[in-house]
């Protein structure tokens, strides 16, 4: 059928990607469903539903909160994610909270990591005990 065929409009998110390419500058909150990848310039909050990946050429200064990220650029910041991976030649520098975190060798990680709970038990409370 044509390109402009109404019966599949919504195609699943984690087939598309959204590129900003080397050169562009996006400053600001940028949403998006689909994966990103990031060869410019982001200043901002970044929040995605799939996989953010910053290319080797690619920055992001802000925030993060995205199912992965993908570090193989600079990224300056905070980040929520479940997965993230600082790829050889990336640099991360800033607090991660994630389910995962990859760093691989010859990559960057200056800053804080915290590990992402899902179902995190209620902390119990101790009381000393006096003896009587």
């Amino acid at each position: 059928m044509a390109i402009f065929d109404k019966t599949n409009a919504e195609s699943p998110a984690s087939s598309e990607t959204t590129i900003i390419a080397s050169g562009a500058k996006i400053d600001g909150i940028f949403n998006c469903a689909s994966r990103l990848h990031v060869d410019g310039e982001v200043t901002g909050e970044v929040h995605s539903k799939s996989i953010v990946t910053i290319g080797k050429a690619g920055k992001i200064n802000g925030s993060i909160t995205a199912n992965r990220l993908i570090v193989n650029g600079l990224f300056e910041g905070n980040a929520n994610c479940d997965g993230v991976e600082v790829l050889a030649g990336g640099k991360f520098l800033g607090k991660v909270v994630s389910k995962e975190l990859m760093i691989e060798a010859k990559a960057e990680f200056e800053g804080e990591s915290k590990i992402k709970r899902d179902n995190e038990a209620p902390k119990m409370t101790t009381k000393p005990v006096t003896k009587v």
